[in-house]
C-alpha cells in the first residue's frame, strides 16, 4: 500500500524510526533505507534512487529522525488520496503563500501557514507548533509549498515531478523545489490527522543561507510569488522578508553570508526594513559583545 523512503546518515536513528513505522502505519507496506553515512549523495538523488525500487503507489519520504504518535497513520494517507483524486502531495506543515523573496517554506503569514508537528527544542523540551488559517477548517487544507520532513505523494506525481538532483546536489531547498513544481499543476495539502515528533530543530546557518540564495537566483523555475487566495497582508512581501530577518538572526551566520542574503533579498532599497537589516546584521556580534561582558 506505501512505500516509505527514508534516506539515513546517522547510526542508530534507523531502527527507531523503523520500529516506529512498524508500530504505527497500520497497513501493509515496504520500506526502502538509503544508507548515507558516508555523505556521497545529496537527498535528492537518495529519494530518487529509492523511489524508482518502489512497489506501492503511494510514496512518503521522512526524515530518520521522527516518532510516529497516530496509530494507523498509513490508512488515513491511503484515505485522504483515495477521496480526492486531484490530491497530489501531503505533509505536515507548509504555506498557502510562497515569496518571492528569499525563504524556506514558512512565511511569517497567519491567514497562510499550515502546521501540526511536534518539535524537539534545543533544551530536550517537546513543542507542539500548531498553526492554521482563521477560518480555514477540515483535516486537509490546501498549500503551494511543503516542508519535507515528512511528504507522501502517488508514485506517478514522483514519475512526473522527480527531485531535483542535478540541481539541488545538497540537503537544503529539495522539499520546497519539488512542493512547489507540483502545486503549480496539481493539488497539494497539509494534513491535520497525522502526529508525529520531529527530534530536531532545524538549522538555517551558513550551508542553508548559500542554497536559499542559489535555490531562488538560479535553480527555481516557478513564477514567484506564487498563493492560494489573497493574504490579508497588505504587502506579504515585506511582511516575509521581515520575518525571515527577525527569525535568521538567532542563527550563526557569517557577516559575509548575512550580507548576500540581503543584497539578493533586495532588503536595503526600502528604509522601512534598515531596523530589522540592523538587528539581523549584529544579532550575532552583540552576543559574543555580551558573553565577554
Amino acid at each position: 500500500m506505501i512505500t516509505v523512503i527514508i534516506c539515513t546518515a546517522v547510526p542508530g536513528r534507523l531502527e527507531k524510526v523503523k520500529e516506529s513505522i512498524a508500530d504505527t502505519i497500520g497497513l501493509s507496506y515496504e520500506l526502502i533505507a538509503v544508507d548515507n553515512t558516508d555523505g556521497r549523495m545529496g537527498l535528492c538523488e537518495a529519494y530518487n534512487t529509492a523511489a524508482k525500487k518502489a512497489s506501492f503507489d503511494v510514496l512518503c519520504f521522512m526524515h530518520d529522525d521522527v516518532q510516529f504518535l497516530t496509530k494507523d497513520w498509513g490508512k488515513r494517507v491511503v484515505a485522504h488520496f483515495s477521496a480526492d483524486d486531484a490530491l497530489a502531495a501531503i505533509g505536515l506543515a507548509g504555506s498557502r503563500y510562497k515569496s518571492r523573496t528569499l525563504s524556506g517554506w514558512w512565511s511569517g503569514l497567519a491567514d497562510c501557514d499550515c502546521c501540526n508537528i511536534r518539535q524537539q527544542k534545543p533544551d530536550g523540551e517537546i513543542e507542539h507548533v500548531y498553526v492554521r488559517p482563521p477560518l480555514l477548517s477540515g483535516d486537509v487544507i490546501p498549500v503551494r509549498v511543503l516542508d519535507g520532513v515528512w511528504i507522501c505523494m502517488r508514485k506517478e506525481v514522483w514519475q512526473e515531478f522527480p527531485f531535483a538532483e542535478e540541481q539541488l546536489r545538497r540537503f537544503h531547498f529539495y522539499d520546497v523545489d519539488v512542493s512547489l513544481r507540483i502545486s503549480a499543476k496539481r493539488k497539494v495539502a497539509v494534513v491535520y490527522d497525522v502526529d508525529l515528533v520531529h527530534f530536531s530543530y532545524g538549522a538555517f546557518g551558513n550551508d542553508w543561507i548559500r542554497e536559499a540564495i542559489r535555490f531562488h537566483r538560479s535553480v527555481n523555475q516557478v513564477k514567484l510569488p506564487g498563493a492560494i487566495g489573497t493574504p490579508h497582508e497588505r504587502n506579504p512581501e515585506r511582511a516575509v522578508m521581515r520575518a525571515w530577518l527577525l527569525r535568521l538572526r538567532r542563527e550563526k551566520i557569517s557577516l559575509r553570508n548575512k550580507l548576500a542574503w540581503c543584497k539578493t533579498a533586495g532588503v536595503w532599497q526600502n528604509p522601512g526594513n534598515w531596523p530589522y537589516i540592523f538587528l539581523f546584521l549584529t544579532s550575532i556580534s552583540f552576543a559574543r559583545f555580551r558573553k565577554k561582558a
